[in-house]
């Protein structure tokens, strides 16, 4: 029997000793990141938290959304047992989907055969190997990409503090990935302090010749996964490659560990060309879509 807690019912204990131990467990499904993310967020649970289900929910026009959030899109089902497609039909089926909005990520173990489903491609670089090993798969526009942001004297450094990064991205002429609005910049502010706080994410930078902040990025982690949430990058920093030279430098980092870098929020002048450039696999996972709602009600959403 699945259970629709509201959140003064949950047990966070317990639910985070299931994303602690869940095969498929990630960051975003702690209950401090949810908590973050949605002040109220609700959950379904199965038997003793053997599986449980986060949902981003809030009220508009006294109708139900249930949402999915760009700095969160790694949800879904969650269980250190087996997941089938039964039982991740289930916990859709357990959502409220009577007079609301439902559009929600699931995770990679969450697989629907369903009308309702989109997926999303996401791209994945093994850490693995050594960094020769890796930098002798890029391609040679790559490398030429590479060898352009050292002739412009770009440096790159760790530590960026979060009030910089915000602040960086704040800027007008300066592209951001996610694009994001002033409530999800607060949130992410808040993942990045804390997270740093307890040594789960870094920040990383880069600089012009004139030792001006050109690139961003912010990396957070979750057991062997580590996840490019947010980027930015001003013009000169697109014009050097200077998000080139960044991730190279990561990588270099982070090489030879039995790590996984997610790349989903790379900032390029083409990402389809970097992700292929740079070794990174293309991978699926699903959004699912109900909308119960009346048109004038979907009209009232779309001007709200």
């Amino acid at each position: 029997m699945i259970k629709h807690l509201k959140n003064t019912e949950i047990n966070f204990i317990r639910w985070d000793n299931c994303i602690n131990k869940a095969i498929n467990g990630n960051v975003f499904a702690y209950s401090w990141y949810l908590n973050i993310l949605c002040d109220n967020w609700e959950a379904l649970v199965m038997g003793d938290y053997q599986y449980v289900m986060p949902l981003l929910r809030k009220v508009k026009f006294k109708k139900d959304i249930f949402f999915h959030s760009k700095l969160g899109n790694r949800l879904g089902v969650f269980s250190n047992q087996l997941l089938t497609e039964e039982i991740v039909k289930k916990f859709i089926e357990s959502v409220p989907h009577e007079r609301s909005l439902i559009h929600i990520s699931l995770n990679s173990f969450n697989k629907l055969n369903s009308g309702n489903v989109k997926n999303i491609n996401t791209y994945e670089l093994d850490l693995i190997q050594s960094h020769k090993k890796i930098s002798q798969k890029y391609s040679n526009q790559f490398q030429k990409d590479l060898q352009k942001a050292k002739e412009d004297n770009i440096s790159v450094v760790q530590g960026l503090l979060p009030n910089d990064l915000i602040n960086f991205s704040n800027i007008y002429s300066v592209r951001s990935n996610p694009k994001l609005n002033l409530d999800e910049i607060q949130k992410l502010r808040m993942i990045i302090a804390h997270s740093l706080r307890f040594g789960l994410s870094e920040t990383y930078c880069a600089y012009s010749a004139n030792n001006n902040l050109c690139a961003a990025a912010f990396f957070i982690k979750s057991k062997r996964n580590i996840y490019l949430l947010y980027a930015a990058i001003s013009n000169i920093g697109l014009n050097s490659n200077a998000f080139h030279l960044l991730i190279d430098k990561y990588i270099e980092v982070h090489s030879e560990k039995d790590l996984t870098l997610t790349l989903d929020n790379i900032i390029s002048k083409n990402n389809m060309d970097f992700f292929s450039a740079v070794g990174a696999h293309e991978y699926k996972f699903q959004q699912y879509y109900s909308n119960s709602l009346s048109w004038i009600y979907n009209l009232l959403l779309k001007n709200s």
